[in-house]
């Protein structure tokens, strides 16, 4: 230090000794400065005064009196109030725990200073002054670019003052250490000692508030919140961690093991409300507020109200509609759902510029209400709640794997949002937001609740949780037991083992007074623990494990390598542990179970194989026990949505055509001491292929789809082979060598090769024969074919009872005339798929002409299933394709020759219109509804299916026949009488009571196949009770609107009517030509947003005019543009999960075209306000459409395909959008004439070209050149100037 500066210190440390008072010590210090000539203010005459604080920070006299030297000086400007609280911040914050008292004077020293920053711009050391102030907080992001402007550190000061507090406050209120209730006193000290530390501890929580009071005055100031806008807009990333931690506080509020104080929850809202009101956008009054609306604002943490979704403040619908539409499984998905859901979740934080703490809120609360959603009241042969469990404990994490991933492989860290610790690590801001997120997420406690398939689990995480922070984070082998967990313990734990989170979020899993009651006995170890160990596969560890999901990457490893390479005896139960509970319950590493699954089905060939017989039917038994743990509804909906489908035909294939050219002469294989014959194994393969594909849908659909053709290609054998060579060449493999290696695993996925059905002969000409039935009769391919032979031994024994005199069988092409020891032919499974359609069309006759009872009939095609159960499939395609054609006579269902449903038809029948009118659908009865006790007639094919169908039992067996021929049965209805569903639905709830309220539901969603009028009205109640718009569809819950109306809560199964979403994705799949819904969904989000203008009291001057017109629309304009914002927000919902990219690319090139040219926009309408708010809604509805349909960026545009079509999808959107471009230059250029209202076409054009330009600019890069030019000139030209001039005048 300089001698000048020596005696400066002395003179301060004189004055303070002396208690003078701060006048005296200023005169003596101007004095001593002027004799050594040095000038005021001055920047080291800060650090002299702070350095005077710290080192008598212990002296409670001495520090009082600084504290009053320290104020005197920044009033009579001695030193630069920036320079001094800089100083401060950095040397107070740290220390306000050991120095509570300096802390209180620190803050009020700084609610008196802090708005006079720009003193400092006045100072001829104002230079020296921002040098200091960067040093003092390191401001700079590195050394070699340092802050050189005043005004720039400022801002820079300012935010980092905030960030601070922000980040002083969660820490004092997180953090338990300094309190008196963790120490234990020693005897003698309690009095004073006590109070005084009591005291301090009312004080650091009183301290805690004044930073919160402090933070809100701050951004209250005019000055001051303007410049933290110019620090939110250049200082996006820590901006968002600030936020992040101001939404960790308010979580902290909830939370009992934390510190913040009574008052906590007040000082929070005071400063909610001021960042609400300090920091709006800014927008010019002469700019148009619709737009202003219309446009995505960066803070919606609001939007998350209350957990059911209930009420239009929520933005997050898509990923409600699109996780449940995901849980019919009734379109095919081309990839894993969370590569879709990465996508969404990118449109959607584009369009919406939402952080990604909201995001993600939205996401796992949306993933919390589809679990609530499960329908297990409806018990029946449907997915339950393993499939949601799995698309939020499996899909959702990985989706945000995904989109993290992205951003650290691409971005550089974000820096630390307070400046200091520069040199630790600091994740990435998605990282970020979602530790902040899961932490918010505790609040949602009515949706943490697990299930009870989930609870189990729950608890088990909760012990694992309790048992690392008992031991202070190190791994313990045990687990402790009794221990409650939530939701949230699973959803956590799962981001830990996918490394999302690091095992620290353990700690604030944690609730007061837990640890306080953990047991001291462990648990039993897990049997996967004895497993591991070594234990041979006994009896019961067999059953255990099989029940017991698997719960890391080796447990999956090493019994995948047990079941392909492992002892014989020991093969097959492997296969079935592994497509057990693990498929479906292993939700931390359910992406590798599904894989080491389907791998299963393509068994290497082993070393000492002599290549006599094909490999494969040394894996028989494996093969065998694998395929039956993966023919259940869940374990297929899990394959499903991680998009396994393509590789599992892949691997299908071979099997089918091995096994189904052998012979039932003796088994192939013994499974848990059960003979599997190649009928058996070939059945339970052939029908696993069939249902990927979706083989029961009625030839209808194959020529009825109109310009959408292409959706129909998920219909056939080849677009899935297609698909899974795509994924073969594509360099895309997220769940692939890169991602095993990273967790430590030795397996490599096999990279295999190209698949075509040439290479699999006996199944191609099945194949080929399949679609020859559905184009043409049976009877025009009976000449010529080869197959008679095989046909007539199969009628033979069908119906032997009937024809006792009948021949012998005579020897067929299969080379052998035996029989099995049952009288069986014995025949290879493809002669006999062969020959069904002939055997089937010769019954069906004889049955018309009367030489066959229906009885027979139903008996000898139960027997044909009972020898080959795949010969289902073939049964369910005839009868569908011929139902369709309406050839056959009608069949009298009148109990003696046909079963007869007249018992509960009527019941049945009115239980579907309460539904339909829950809905809002009102249809009439057509004529012919054969109710009552006048019996009904269906066509022949169907009543013969039907009849057969009602023979199967359930067990295992009979479930794997009726997940093909239930679905098939849907179909095959929808091709007869409108009531023919209502028939199949009362014969089987005769059969099988307690399915009961699911076939009624079904039975309810088969009207709308063929009813186009009552699927618009199931839309128009969609928007309906989303909108809260319609009193009269009911309960209170559709009244609040959102979500909870659309989608029902989690009692929406219960004595609450069917929600008219649910209704809706369980129909549309089935509706033959769904090309309107793009057009009938664009009028009712255009019709919705200009109801909601035409309520709203403003007109096109208040809207178009000056900034004080603009006082009247404050109120309800952005109630209006939220609600107008969820319209379009649900139409482009229901229109993604409806046709994919298809629809997407209608709605562009053909809907929105001819509803400007033909003018049916504006026809009767005369509100002016009403109109503006159409064209900004379908402004947002078109951009949203396309954002989740093509994604929002380039990297986005890599898909093999876009849904639905063979069309990669930058392709796809590169030329759609150009074509609307084109469009919209031509109208603004005036080269095509817009018949409709103007205003409606201004409001579009302007709405559109905004939102693109702020959410979505990478699509601005893929057009043309010329396009953009036009664009330009349109906007800019003399016609859009003169309209709106004429509108402002």
């Amino acid at each position: 230090m300089q001698p000048s500066w020596k005696a400066v210190m002395e003179v301060t440390k004189t004055a303070m000794a002396q208690n003078d008072f701060p006048l005296v010590w200023g005169t003596d210090l101007v004095t001593c400065i002027h004799k050594h000539g040095i000038g005021l203010p001055s920047v080291e005459l800060s650090s002299v005064l702070v350095h005077c604080l710290v080192t008598n920070a212990s002296y409670a006299s001495s520090t009082a009196t600084i504290w009053t030297y320290i104020q005197h000086a920044m009033s009579c400007q001695m030193v630069s109030v920036l320079h001094m609280l800089a100083l401060l911040t950095s040397r107070i914050l740290p220390s306000r725990h050991q120095q509570p008292e300096n802390y209180r004077m620190y803050l009020e020293l700084t609610s008196t200073f802090v708005f006079s920053l720009s003193s400092t711009k006045l100072m001829l050391c104002r230079d020296r002054v921002v040098k200091a102030v960067d040093e003092a907080l390191q401001l700079s992001n590195s050394p070699d670019t340092p802050i050189t402007e005043v005004g720039i550190v400022i801002v820079h000061f300012l935010f980092a003052l905030m960030a601070r507090l922000a980040e002083s406050v969660y820490e004092d209120w997180k953090s338990n250490e300094g309190s008196i209730h963790g120490r234990t006193m020693e005897s003698g000290t309690a009095g004073h000692e006590e109070k005084h530390e009591m005291g301090l501890e009312q004080l650091k929580k009183t301290n805690s508030l004044a930073a919160v009071h402090l933070m809100a005055k701050i951004i209250q100031n005019k000055r001051t919140a303007d410049l933290l806008r110019i620090a939110r807009r250049n200082l996006q990333d820590q901006w968002t961690l600030f936020v992040q931690r101001l939404q960790l506080l308010e979580s902290l509020t909830n939370d009992p093991s934390s510190k913040a104080p009574k008052e906590a929850m007040d000082a929070l809202g005071q400063l909610a409300n001021a960042i609400q009101q300090g920091l709006h956008q800014e927008w010019r009054s002469s700019q148009m507020p619709v737009i202003h609306a219309l446009l995505p604002s960066s803070c919606r943490s609001s939007s998350f109200g209350n957990a059911g979704g209930l009420g239009y403040s929520s933005p997050w619908l898509p990923f409600d509609i699109y996780m449940e539409a995901a849980m019919e499984g009734r379109r095919l998905s081309q990839r894993s759902n969370a590569e879709i859901l990465a996508d969404v979740m990118k449109a959607m934080q584009s369009v919406h510029a939402a952080n990604w703490v909201d995001l993600f809120l939205g996401l796992w609360t949306a993933g919390l209400r589809l679990v609530k959603r499960d329908r297990e009241s409806m018990e029946g042969p449907n997915t339950h709640v393993e499939s949601r469990l799995c698309m939020l404990l499996s899909i959702l994490p990985l989706a945000a794997g995904i989109v993290i991933e992205e951003e650290e492989r691409g971005q550089p860290h974000p820096e630390n949002i307070s400046g200091d610790d520069k040199d630790r690590k600091i994740p990435g801001g998605r990282r970020a937001a979602l530790e902040t997120c899961l932490q918010v997420l505790g609040q949602f406690e009515s949706l943490l609740v697990p299930p009870t398939a989930a609870v189990t689990a729950a608890n088990q995480v909760a012990a694992k949780v309790a048992a690392f922070v008992s031991t202070g984070g190190q791994k313990m082998n045990v687990e402790i037991s009794n221990s409650v967990g939530t939701m949230r313990h699973l959803i956590v734990d799962s981001c830990v083992s996918r490394g999302l989170l690091d095992n620290s979020a353990y700690f604030w899993l944690v609730t007061g007074g837990q640890l306080a009651n953990i047991p001291s006995s462990p648990s039993q170890p897990s049997p996967w623990s004895v497993f591991m160990d070594g234990a041979p596969f006994s009896g019961s560890l067999r059953v255990a494990l099989m029940s017991c999901p698997a719960g890391s990457v080796a447990e999956l490893e090493k019994v995948y390598k047990t079941a392909i390479v492992g002892p014989e005896e020991e093969r097959a139960a492997a296969a079935s542990i592994l497509c057990g509970a693990s498929l479906i319950r292993s939700w931390n590493v359910q992406e590798y179970a599904v894989h080491f699954a389907v791998q299963l089905l393509s068994p290497p060939v082993a070393e000492n194989w002599g290549g006599n017989s094909n490999p494969l039917i040394g894996h028989a038994p494996m093969l065998y026990a694998a395929l039956q743990g993966m023919n259940t509804a869940d374990a297929m909906n899990v394959l499903s949505l991680f998009g396994m489908f393509p590789e599992l035909a892949a691997s299908l294939l071979p099997i089918c055509e091995v096994f189904g050219s052998l012979s039932n002469s003796k088994p192939v294989a013994t499974v848990a001491g059960e003979d599997v014959t190649a009928h058996m194994l070939f059945s339970v393969a052939f029908l696993q292929l069939v249902k990927l594909w979706k083989f029961h849908r009625p030839p209808l659909e194959h020529c009825l789809l109109g310009s959408g053709a292409s959706l129909g290609a998920d219909l056939s054998l080849e677009y899935l082979l297609q698909l899974r060579n795509m994924q073969l060449a594509s360099p895309s493999d997220r769940f692939g060598k890169q991602r095993m290696q990273v967790l430590g695993s030795t397996y490599t996925p096999s990279s295999g090769s190209v698949v075509s059905l040439d290479s699999f002969p006996r199944l191609q000409i099945w194949y080929m024969q399949h679609q020859a039935c559905i184009s043409a009769t049976v009877s025009g391919l009976l000449r010529n074919n080869p197959m008679h032979q095989v046909g007539d031994r199969l009628l033979a024994m069908m119906f032997k009872k009937v024809n006792k005199s009948s021949p012998g069988p005579t020897p067929g092409i299969s080379g052998s005339p035996s029989e099995d020891v049952s009288g069986r032919p014995i025949l290879c499974a493809w002669d006999i798929i062969a020959a069904v359609p002939n055997v089937l069309e010769y019954s069906l006759t004889a049955c018309a002409h009367g030489s066959l009872s229906p009885r027979d009939l139903t008996t000898g095609l139960r027997e044909l299933v009972d020898y080959l159960p795949g010969a289902i499939a073939t049964i369910v395609s005839y009868c569908s394709a011929e139902t369709t054609r309406g050839l056959w006579k009608y069949a009298s269902m009148n109990g003696q020759d046909w079963p007869s449903p007249a018992a509960n038809l009527l019941t049945i029948q009115g239980e579907v219109k309460d539904i339909l009118a829950a809905v809002g659908v009102h249809i009439p009865n057509p004529t012919g509804s054969g109710g009552g006790n006048a019996p009904v007639s269906l066509p022949l094919p169907l009543a013969a299916l039907i009849g057969l169908t009602i023979t199967f039992k359930l067990d295992r067996a009979g479930d794997t026949l009726l997940s093909v021929a239930g679905p098939g049965l849907e179909s095959c209805s929808g091709a007869g009488p409108w009531f023919s569903m209502q028939v199949v639905a009362a014969l089987w709830a005769q059969k099988v009571r307690r399915w009961h309220d699911y076939i009624v539901f079904i039975s309810s969603c088969s009207v709308f196949k063929h009813n186009k009028p009552a699927m618009l009205q199931l839309l128009k109640s969609c928007f309906a009770v989303t909108l809260s718009s319609s009193p009269s569809l009911g309960s209170k819950l559709q009244m609040n609107g959102g979500v909870g109306a659309l989608l029902g809560s989690w009692s929406a199964y219960g004595p609450e009517p069917v929600a008219p979403g649910i209704v809706y994705l369980r129909s549309y799949v089935f509706f033959h030509d769904i090309m309107f819904l793009s057009d009938e969904i664009l009028i009712l989000v255009a019709e919705a947003a200009r109801e909601l203008g035409t309520q709203g009291d403003f007109n096109k001057e208040s809207l178009v005019g000056l900034g004080s017109r603009l006082r009247c629309v404050q109120a309800s304009l952005p109630n209006s543009m939220a609600r107008a914002v969820q319209a379009s927000s649900l139409g482009a919902s229901l229109l993604y999960v409806s046709g994919g990219a298809i629809l997407v690319a209608k709605l562009f090139t053909d809907s929105i075209p001819t509803w400007f040219l033909s003018g049916k926009g504006s026809k009767g309408i005369h509100s002016t306000g009403g109109l503006i708010l159409e064209g900004y809604a379908i402004a947002h509805f078109v951009l949203l459409s396309g954002a989740l349909a093509w994604g929002v960026s380039g990297s986005s545009a890599v898909h093999l395909q876009a849904e639905n079509t063979g069309i990669p999808s930058q392709i796809q959107r590169h030329y759609v959008l150009g074509a609307h471009m084109d469009f919209l230059a031509s109208g603004l250029g005036g080269e095509i004439f817009i018949s409709c209202e103007q205003t409606l076409w201004r409001s579009y054009v302007v709405g559109f070209l905004a939102l693109m330009v702020t959410c979505t600019p990478m699509w601005i890069l893929e057009l043309k050149l010329d396009t953009l030019q036009k664009l330009a000139t349109g906007n800019n030209g003399s016609k859009w100037n003169e309209y709106v001039g004429s509108r402002r005048t």
